[in-house]
C-alpha cells in the first residue's frame, strides 16, 4: 500500500499516462499531465523554502484546484481550500488560525486575493504550472516525508463562531482511499460525477480514488445543480456510473420525480453521506435503479470522511430510518452511554466515538478544543485516541448502528427529552413534504417545523400526531416556498433559527 497520497499518482501516471483523470467545463487532464502540473507547482513552493507549512488554495472547483492540492502535497506542505464566496470576515478568522506560508489562486481571483490577503506569498496557478526552469526537487522532498505528514486542513463550522481547522494526515487519507476503493470496487472503469465542493470532505473520494485506481472524475460546477436536467445530460454524456452525493441533492431529483423522464444512466453505485437520507426519496431512486448498489455512509470531517457504512440490502418503509451500519475496516466504533458505560445491547442510546487510522490529528492551532474532543480510549490500555462525535446512536436488533441525532439537537420540552431528528424523519415520511427542519425555541419551549411541500399546516400536524408522542408534535408550522440551504447543500439550520427564533 502507498504511504503518501502522491505515491498513488506516481504509479497511476505510469500505468495510465494518457487516460483522463479529471474533466471540468474548461478542459480535460490526463494522469501524466496532472502529475507534471503538480510537480511544477511543488517545485515553485520548494524553491521558496516552504516546507511542512499550510498553503491556502483560493479557486473555484476545477482541475486547477486539484493540481494545486497535489502540488502542495508533493512539496511537503499541506493545503487548505476555502470557498471563493466566503465572507471576508470568515476568511480573516481562518487566516488568523492557519497563518499560511503561501496562497495559490488563479488570474481570475488574483485581484480579490491581493485585496483580502496581505503579507503572504501569492502564487498564480497559470504561472506556477509552467515548466520549472530549475532541477526537479520533489524526489528529495519525498525522502524527508512519511505518512504522518499533514495532507490538508479543512475548516468546518465551530459552535463558538470560530471555524475549526480539521487536520488530516497522509496516513488517514490513504486509509480512507483504500477502504472506499476496496469496498465499492472502484477501478479504471469508474467514472464519478462530483457534486460536493472541493472544500467539503464529501469530495474526497472524487479526488483521491482516481489517483489510486485510474478512475475518472467529472467536476460538475455547483451552479449547474440548479438545473437537474443539465446535470443529467452531463452524466449521460460522460458515461458516469458512480455518484457520491449529499442526500439533499438526491432528494431534489426524487422530489421533482425526474428519473422516470430521463434516459437511464449506467449507474452501478450511488453513495450518500453528510446528512440523513429520507427513506421516501431513497425508495424513489431504488424503484428506478433496482440493480444499483445504494449505500449510506456516515462520518464527520474529523474521521476523514466515512467511518461507518450500510449497503442497502433490504426494503425500508418510507417512515423508517436507515441504519448507518457497521464500522469501516481499521475503524473502531464505540457507543458510550451518559454514565460512561460501553453500550453493546440494542436500543440503548449513547454517543458514538471513533478511533483508528482514519482519525484526524486534531484541530489546527487549537490544542484546548483538540483535548476536549479527542480523548484516550477509556476501554483500552494502549492509550489510543478516540473522537467524540457528539452524535447519538444506538444498535438495532441486527447490531447495526442507527443514528438518532446530535447531542446538541437533543432538547427538553416540558421535561421530556426530544430528538429533533426523529421529528424530521417523521415529517419526511409524508410524501407531500419535500424538505423539513425542526427548530426549538427554548424561551417558549416550542417545537417549530419549517417545511416545503404541497400540504397545509393543519393536515401535517394531524399526520404527525399519528406518528409521534404528543410532546414531540411541533406546535408551530412554517410553510416556505423554498428551503434554505448552506454552501454545502445541507439545510441551513443556523439561518432558519436566526430567521424564526432569534
Amino acid at each position: 500500500m502507498c504511504k503518501l497520497l502522491t505515491d498513488y499518482l506516481d504509479i497511476t501516471a505510469s500505468v495510465y499516462p494518457g487516460k483522463n483523470a479529471f474533466i471540468d467545463q474548461e478542459r480535460e487532464i490526463t494522469f501524466s499531465k496532472l502529475r507534471e502540473e503538480a510537480c511544477n507547482i511543488a517545485n515553485v513552493l520548494i524553491s521558496k523554502g516552504i516546507f511542512k507549512k499550510p498553503v491556502l488554495i483560493y479557486m473555484e472547483k476545477s482541475i486547477s484546484m486539484v493540481s494545486s492540492f497535489l502540488g502542495t502535497a508533493y512539496s511537503g506542505n499541506f493545503y487548505s481550500p476555502v470557498d471563493t464566496k466566503m465572507p471576508a470576515e470568515r476568511i480573516a478568522k481562518i487566516l488568523d488560525t492557519l497563518d499560511p506560508a503561501a496562497v495559490i489562486t488563479d488570474r481570475s481571483h488574483e485581484e480579490k486575493v491581493r485585496a483580502l490577503i496581505k503579507d503572504r506569498d501569492i502564487l498564480i496557478y497559470e504561472a506556477s504550472v509552467l515548466p520549472f526552469s530549475g532541477t526537479d526537487m520533489t524526489s528529495e522532498i519525498r525522502k524527508k516525508m512519511d505518512d504522518s505528514f499533514t495532507l490538508y486542513v479543512l475548516f468546518t463550522s465551530g459552535s463558538t463562531g470560530n471555524p475549526k481547522g480539521v487536520t488530516i494526515s497522509h496516513r488517514a487519507a490513504v486509509d480512507f482511499t483504500e477502504w472506499v476503493s476496496e469496498c465499492y470496487g472502484f477501478d479504471e472503469t469508474t467514472v464519478f460525477a462530483n457534486q460536493a465542493q472541493l472544500y467539503f470532505d464529501l469530495s474526497l473520494q472524487d479526488v483521491f480514488a482516481p489517483l489510486r485506481n485510474g478512475s475518472t472524475t467529472v467536476l460538475i460546477p455547483n451552479r449547474l445543480y440548479a438545473s437537474p436536467i443539465r446535470v443529467w445530460k452531463v452524466i449521460l454524456e460522460r458515461k458516469v456510473n458512480t455518484l457520491v452525493w449529499i442526500p439533499s441533492m438526491l432528494s431534489l431529483f426524487a422530489n421533482l420525480e425526474l428519473l422516470g423522464h430521463f434516459e437511464k444512466a449506467d449507474l452501478k453505485t450511488v453513495l450518500f453521506c453528510g446528512e440523513v437520507m429520507p427513506v421516501k426519496q431513497l425508495n424513489y431512486w431504488i424503484k428506478h435503479y433496482p440493480e444499483t448498489l445504494f449505500a449510506n455512509l456516515y462520518g464527520p470531517t474529523e474521521c476523514t470522511e466515512a467511518c461507518t457504512y450500510y449497503n442497502i440490502d433490504r426494503k425500508f418503509n418510507d417512515d423508517e430510518v436507515l441504519p448507518i451500519g457497521i464500522p469501516c475496516s481499521n475503524t473502531v466504533a464505540l457507543v458510550i452511554s451518559e454514565d460512561d458505560a460501553l453500550v453493546t445491547k440494542p436500543g440503548i442510546t449513547g454517543e458514538l466515538c471513533i478511533g483508528g487510522p482514519c482519525l484526524s490529528d486534531g484541530y489546527y492551532g487549537d490544542p484546548e478544543r483538540t483535548k476536549e474532543s479527542f480523548i484516550e480510549n477509556p476501554f483500552s490500555r494502549s492509550g489510543e485516541k478516540i473522537y467524540k462525535t457528539g452524535d447519538l446512536v444506538c444498535y438495532n436488533d441486527m447490531h447495526e448502528l442507527v443514528y438518532i441525532g446530535r447531542k446538541d439537537h437533543q432538547v427538553k420540552v416540558h421535561g421530556y427529552r426530544v430528538e429533533l431528528g426523529e421529528i424530521e424523519a417523521a415529517a419526511s415520511s409524508e410524501e407531500r413534504v419535500t424538505y423539513n427542519c425542526c427548530l426549538f425555541d427554548p424561551e417558549g419551549e416550542r417545537l417549530i417545523l419549517v417545511y416545503t411541500g404541497n400540504i397545509d399546516e393543519d393536515e401535517l400536524k394531524n399526520i404527525l400526531k399519528n406518528k409521534l408522542q404528543d410532546y414531540m408534535v411541533p406546535s408551530c408550522y412554517i410553510h416556505r416556498q423554498e428551503m434554505l440551504f448552506n454552501e454545502n447543500g445541507k439545510i441551513n439550520r443556523k439561518a432558519l433559527t436566526a430567521e424564526y427564533i432569534n
